[in-house]
């Protein structure tokens, strides 16, 4: 491909935004878009769990023969890491129980 055919294409990549429907788009507001919070259901605070593979424990164990206790050990990790992760996003969205700013 020459110089000349690739600014060719990175002019054509550049348009393709353009049209009438990406100014359509930006024309909308969010309320448009996620509709009224009126219409929202009551929001239950979140309670943190302390033990966030518990209920996968309870199936037994993970079915990789010669491998149970290296999956056990990474599986564990997904889990606590996915607790920890839902914790702070509850945090950012004020919906922790127990928060000082929600009282």
């Amino acid at each position: 491909m020459s110089a000349a055919n690739g600014a060719d294409a990175a002019r054509r990549r550049s348009r393709r935004g353009r049209g009438k429907g990406a100014s359509q788009a930006s024309a909308k507001t969010a309320k448009d878009f996620w509709g009224s919070a009126d219409k929202l259901p009551a929001v239950e605070d979140v309670t943190v769990t302390t033990d966030a593979s518990a209920v996968v424990r309870s199936l037994g164990r993970p079915p990789f023969p010669g491998h149970e206790a290296v999956s056990e050990y990474y599986l564990r990790a997904v889990y606590d890491n996915t607790a920890k992760l839902a914790e702070v996003l509850a945090t950012a969205g004020d919906l922790l129980e127990g928060s000082t700013e929600t009282e």
